[in-house]
C-alpha cells in the first residue's frame, strides 16, 4: 500500500483475527517506524484490503458462530476517527474491491455472495454462489469478472455485467464457468496479465498452485510442492510466484506462461525456496 499525500511512502498493513486480538498494525517500510495501530478490528482470513490507497476495509470475525450477523468497518488513512460501519445478515469471510475502487464483495460461509457499491454503500446484489464457505475472492484485471475459490476446491468466475444490473437484481446472475481440479481448500487468488491473455492463480492445500486463462478457464500450469499452500503472491512485475506452504518455507517459481511445454513444474523444477519461518 502507499500512503502519504503524494503517495510516496510504501507502507505494510497487517491484521489479525480474534484469536489474537491484535487489531490492525501500520508500519512504513523502509524505516520501520508503526504509522497505525486499530486495536479493535478482527478480520477473517483474505478479510482484508486497502482501498484507493485511502481507506482500510475489513469484514470483522463474528465471535458468537460463523452464522450470525456480521459487519464491515472501514477506517480512513489520513486522520484518526470511528470507522464507517456496515451491517450484514451474516457473518463475513473474504472481501475484495475492484481496482477503480467502485464496487466491494463480499463472501459468507453459507456460500452466499454480496455486491455493493462504495460511493453510496448500497447492496447491489446478494446470490447464493455456492453450497459450501466461500474462502477467498478476487477481480480480474480489467474489473469485469469476479472470481471465487471455496472450501472444495471449486472455483467459479462470474461477470460483473450481470452483477451489477440492477434491473435484473431480483433473480440469480449466470455462472460464467466454474473449475473442480484441485482436490481442497481454496487457499489464495491473484490475476495477471501474459501478453494478450488475463491469466489467474490459484493455490490450494492440496500442495498445488495452479495457473489459469481467464476468459476460457482452460488450465495452463500446475506447480506441484510437497505441503499444503497456504498463501501465494505476485512480484510487482509479474515474472516470479511466491507460495507459502503450511511448514513455513516459501517456493519461489519462474512465471514464463506459454514457454514452458510441460504443464506439470515439480519440486526440482523450483526456482528457489526460502527457508526463512519455522
Amino acid at each position: 500500500m502507499k500512503m502519504g499525500e503524494k503517495m510516496n511512502k510504501e507502507a505494510l498493513v497487517v491484521c489479525s483475527d480474534k484469536s489474537t486480538g491484535i487489531g490492525i498494525t501500520v508500519w512504513d517500510l523502509e524505516t520501520g517506524e508503526q504509522l497505525l495501530h486499530i486495536p479493535t478490528c478482527a478480520a477473517a482470513p483474505h478479510g482484508l484490503f486497502c482501498l484507493r490507497n485511502q481507506f482500510i476495509v475489513a469484514s470483522q470475525s463474528n465471535r458468537h458462530g460463523s452464522f450470525g450477523g456480521g459487519s464491515i468497518f472501514i477506517w480512513p488513512l489520513n486522520k484518526p476517527q470511528s470507522p464507517l460501519r456496515s451491517y450484514t445478515l451474516e457473518a463475513m469471510g473474504p472481501i475484495s474491491c475492484t481496482k477503480d475502487g467502485l464496487y466491494i464483495a463480499g463472501g459468507a460461509p453459507s456460500g452466499n455472495a454480496y455486491l455493493w457499491e462504495v460511493t453510496s454503500g448500497r447492496l447491489l446484489r446478494t446470490w447464493h454462489a455456492h453450497h459450501k464457505s466461500l474462502k477467498c475472492m478476487v477481480f480480474s484485471q480489467d474489473d469485469s469478472l469476479l472470481i471465487f475459490g471455496c472450501t472444495d476446491g471449486i472455483i467459479s468466475v462470474w461477470s460483473m455485467i450481470s452483477l451489477v444490473d440492477v434491473e435484473d437484481s431480483g433473480s440469480s446472475p449466470s455462472l460464467l464457468y466454474y473449475s473442480s481440479e484441485h482436490r481442497s481448500s481454496i487457499t489464495g487468488l491473484v490475476t495477471m496479465s501474459a501478453g494478450a491473455h488475463s491469466i489467474f492463480i490459484s493455490s490450494s492445500l492440496d500442495g498445488t498452485c495452479k495457473v489459469w486463462e481467464l476468459v476460457s478457464g482452460r488450465n495452463l500450469q500446475t506447480f506441484l510442492y510437497p505441503m499444503s499452500v497456504t498463501a501465494i503472491a505476485l512480484h510487482p512485475l509479474e515474472q516470479l510466484l511466491f507460495s507459502g506452504s503450511v511448514d513455513g518455507n516459501i517456493f519461489v517459481n519462474v512465471l514464463d506462461i506459454g514457454a514452458v511445454e510441460d504443464c506439470f513444474v515439480t519440486m526440482e523444477d523450483q526456482a528457489f525456496v526460502l527457508k526463512v519461518h519455522k
